[in-house]
């Protein structure tokens, strides 16, 4: 079966870097890897990772680098789209001295498996299924995408698909996060909304499963993959599970175990109206499958949204 042979030996990690670790995946992503005994060198909107000239020492000795870094989520992305441009050129410009090294690292870039794929094309999707943005935030990930791909002949990449992530520490912000947002309504006693059809599915996949997938990464035979799979190494991470609007409520209910309330309303318009990832690719290449229930996720958030309720 291809790509087994790359989880043999485990290999040694000098240094990680996280550009992005103040975002929620990135804070969750960097805790493990301090736990783990990994050195990690963490980066946020207000630590620069690059001098004017040339790059940061943990770059220079760097075997991987995370790159999770984004100043736009689905809805900031059509409000401002000279962000998706600034962060365009600053991933571009790091891939081009990183690319000036003899032995540059690993690049791990979070990409959307949300927003990239084709809708017209039935789910669920997978790593080869054609994409077409039909929103600026899904065409920004393409955008870093390509430029990843664009130096497949010298810097080793991943590009690292994400569904719907969700778990506890997640921030309810604009235009993003749904359960999140629902949690907070329950725990502040207003409405939970629900924006467009409430058929609509997304493919929900619990933080630690996610970082449990970039950590696994590390201590595989990269080289190995990507001789199999391709450079840049395309992974789709999610559950592998549709869930509709309507079905999340339900388990919202039983979790919270109370009476909610719902407003509907109209759909903003850039939102997909089926995200389901096919996963069996990384099953494959590094035995990685989602292993939280949805159930269970929600539980978890909730107890760390309100700290009560774990009785």
């Amino acid at each position: 079966m291809p790509g087994l042979a790359s989880r043999g030996k485990p290999i040694t990690i000098r240094r990680a870097v996280v550009i992005g670790a103040g975002g929620f995946i990135g804070r969750e992503l960097s805790a493990v890897l301090h736990q783990t005994g990994i050195d990690t060198a963490c980066f946020t909107r207000k630590a620069a990772f690059m001098p004017p000239v040339g790059l940061a020492h943990c770059l220079l000795t760097a075997d991987v680098v995370f790159y999770l870094a984004s100043s736009i989520n689905p809805l900031l992305g059509e409000q401002h789209p000279e962000r998706a441009q600034a962060d365009h050129r600053l991933f571009a410009e790091l891939l081009c001295r990183l690319a000036q090294m003899q032995d540059p690292p690993t690049v791990m870039l979070t990409s959307s498996g949300g927003t990239v794929y084709d809708p017209d094309v039935r789910p669920p999707f997978s790593e080869v299924s054609p994409t077409r943005a039909t929103a600026s935030y899904g065409a920004a990930k393409l955008a870093l995408e390509e430029e990843l791909s664009a130096y497949c002949g010298t810097i080793p990449g991943i590009i690292l698909r994400l569904s719907n992530v969700y778990g506890p520490r997640q921030r309810a912000t604009a235009g993003q996060g749904v359960l999140a947002h629902w949690l907070r309504a329950v725990h502040e006693g207003t409405p939970l909304r629900i924006i467009g059809d409430p058929a609509s599915t997304r493919d929900y996949v619990y933080i630690d499963d996610v970082v449990d997938c970039m950590h696994r990464l590390l201590h595989v035979d990269r080289s190995g993959l990507l001789a199999t799979w391709g450079n840049p190494l395309v992974l789709n991470v999610g559950s592998g599970r549709p869930t509709s609007l309507a079905e999340l409520a339900d388990v919202v209910r039983r979790v919270v175990d109370r009476p909610l309330v719902f407003e509907h309303l109209p759909s903003r318009g850039l939102d997909r109206a089926q995200v389901w990832l096919d996963v069996r690719r990384a099953r494959t290449a590094i035995g990685w499958q989602a292993r939280t229930s949805l159930t269970d996720g929600v539980r978890e958030a909730w107890r760390a949204a309100v700290p009560a309720a774990a009785g």
